[in-house]
This record gives structure tokens, sequence and C-alpha cells, in this order.
């Protein structure tokens, strides 16, 4: 083991054996805890990084069984948790976007709609990511794989590199496409990873259900405030040189040419998408699990024949976030059925008495 390594290694292992020694503060189990020790060196090892996150993950769950901290039960709780297989569901209809061109398209297609002046291309770029971010939970695949691509064609077609000529409109449309990530993340719970993790810990700790309607409405007005603001605000203080782009209208319609009309896989992609759409946002009329509609979901893909197994069986990200999502949850819910949760609540709550 080289030293570097070994230095990661030290940082969760640090933070697991001081958390572990520190007496068991009053009004907590020592398996409370303990498995907050647990949880806190998780963390700090997914920080350090010293092995990659899924194997840091099951070296927790282990941990967490061995030291009697859990049962085996509740070790491997998460794992069955409706959450993990709806964020798996979105990861494989992300996979469809990607493959059958379909994500490019709604790209191009807002771009040839919007694209007449740089603010126009930022709005056109982000109302793709829009679009998209409900199907893909993945902001790599999502961000990385569609829109920055697009992107960086707009830059070299307007002349505008990483350097002086990004100022031209470059180093504008990077930075907002950026900015864009976190705010159509957060107006879906299937936006990105971590929004069905949240609902989760909220059903779990505070008894709290949210549903993707919920969610949805209870986001939009404060999501859509700063989807409308930030372009607005990056152009004020970036201020790009080109003002008006006319060339970025004329590539997305002559991109769209190339792409020619809609295949039959980006059909299938695009139906399974509108239905899936229409039965998370109808769950509450309907009372189906949104959870369920995303298994449903990935069995018409399939049978459709939208997306190939082995397709999927080569996506290493979505494996991986099945199983670190599977773990976190198991470890969050171990939190929460421990007590500690509750306790770090009132902890805070005593803390704020007396404020508005």
């Amino acid at each position: 083991m080289n030293k570097s390594k070994l230095i990661r290694w030290s940082v969760p292992i640090a933070v697991l054996v001081l958390f572990w020694v520190i007496p068991t503060p009053e009004g907590l189990t020592p398996a409370a805890w303990h498995m907050f020790a647990i949880f806190a060196a998780t963390i700090a090892g997914i920080l350090a990084a010293p092995v990659a996150s899924g194997a840091l993950m099951f070296i927790a769950l282990a941990i967490t069984y061995f030291t009697n901290t859990l049962p085996l039960n509740d070790v491997l709780k998460g794992f069955a948790s409706g959450t993990v297989w709806m964020i798996f569901s979105a990861y494989v209809l992300s996979l469809g976007f990607v493959q059958s061109g379909l994500g490019r398209r709604i790209a191009y297609r807002a771009l040839s709609l919007f694209g007449g002046s740089s603010l126009g291309v930022a709005y056109a770029l982000g109302i793709a990511d829009l679009i998209m971010a409900p199907a893909m939970p993945s902001v790599t695949a999502r961000s990385g794989g569609i829109i920055l691509p697009v992107a960086k064609s707009i830059n070299e077609v307007l002349g505008s590199q990483p350097g002086p000529t990004g100022k031209r409109i470059g180093d504008f449309l990077i930075m907002t496409c950026f900015q864009f990530t976190p705010i159509t993340g957060a107006l879906f719970m299937t936006g990105m990873a971590a929004n069905p993790l949240c609902a989760q810990l909220a059903k779990d700790g505070l008894g709290v259900e949210l549903t993707w309607g919920s969610w949805f409405l209870a986001a939009l007005v404060p999501a859509m405030i700063c989807f409308i603001a930030l372009p607005l605000l990056t152009f004020k203080f970036m201020d790009p040189e080109l003002k008006r782009t006319p060339q970025a209208r004329v590539m997305g319609r002559e991109e769209l040419k190339k792409m020619g009309p809609m295949g039959r896989q980006e059909l299938l992609v695009a139906v399974g998408f509108i239905l899936a759409l229409i039965g998370w946002g109808t769950s509450l009329i309907t009372g189906f699990n949104a959870n369920a509609i995303g298994l449903g979901l990935v069995a018409f893909l399939f049978v459709s024949g939208a997306v190939q197994w082995k397709d999927v069986l080569n996506d290493k990200a979505a494996w991986d976030t099945v199983v670190w999502f599977g773990a976190i949850i198991s470890l969050a819910t171990g939190l929460t059925k421990l007590g500690f949760v509750k306790w770090m609540s009132l902890g805070f709550a005593s803390s704020l008495g007396g404020l508005d």
C-alpha cells in the first residue's frame, strides 16, 4: 500500500475510532452512537476515497453487522427499498435518451427555436436540460453526455474556445449550463439520484411522505424563479461579447436535418417517458406507487426493445448507484431506528427555542 492510499485510509479509520471511543451522549444508546460513528466514517471515506465508493459501502455494512450495531435484515434493508429501484428505473430511461439520440434532438430543437441571441442560446440549453431532468437522474449523463457536447459545438461554430476567445460567448454558456444543473435537478424527484433518498429519509425519520407530484409542486415556484433569473444574472456579470447569434439557430436546424425524422427507438423512449411522467404526476389520484411506475417503465422499455438488457449491464454508473444508495439507505435507516435522528432533531429544536 503506497503512502497516499495509507493516508486516505487513515481518515475514515480515525473518524470511526474517535467517535466510537467518545462516551455515549446522554439520551442515546451505545448502539445508536456506534451507528453514527460508522455513518460519519463512511462519509469521511467517500471524501477521502481510499477505495471506490461502492466497495466502501460494503465495508461499512460489514462493520455494522459484525459490531452487532444492526441485525443482518436491517443491514440489507436498503437494497429492498423501492427508492433504490426507482432511481435505477430512471437510469435505464436515461440510457434510452442517450442511445436513441432523443436527448440531442430535444437540445437542437430548443436551439433552433430560441437560439437567435446569446441569452436565447442559454435558455435553449436550459430548457433542454429541464425537459430531460425528470427522466435522467444522472447529472453526468444529462449535462455531461448531452448538454455539454451541444454547448461545445455552439462555441466552436461561434469561434469561442477556452482562453481569450471564451469571452465571446463560451464562458457565459458553460457557466450558465453548469448552474442550471442543480435547479433542474431539484425540480423533480427523479431529477438527481439524491432526491429519492431525501424523500425516503423524510418518510423514515419524520413520517412525511413525499410523492413525485407533491415534490414537483413544492419545488415548482422557487425552481422556476431561479431558472428564469439565472441566465439574466450570469449575462449581466459575464457580459458576453456576442449578443446576437443567428448562427446558433441555423446550426440547430442543420443538426436536426442531419438526424432526420424520429426513429423507432426514439419514439419508444419518448412514449415511455411521457407515460412515466403521467404516472408519476397523477399518482396521488390513481394511487399507483411511484416506484412501481418506475418498474413498469423499465418493463415497457425492455419489452418494446427501446433499451437492451446487455446495454444496462454495461452501464456501470447505474449499478454503482444501486449499491451506493442501497447501502446509504440501510445506514440512514439504522440511524433512525436506533433513535439517533430523533435525538439530534430534538437537540437542534431546543437550541432554536424562542425564535420565530
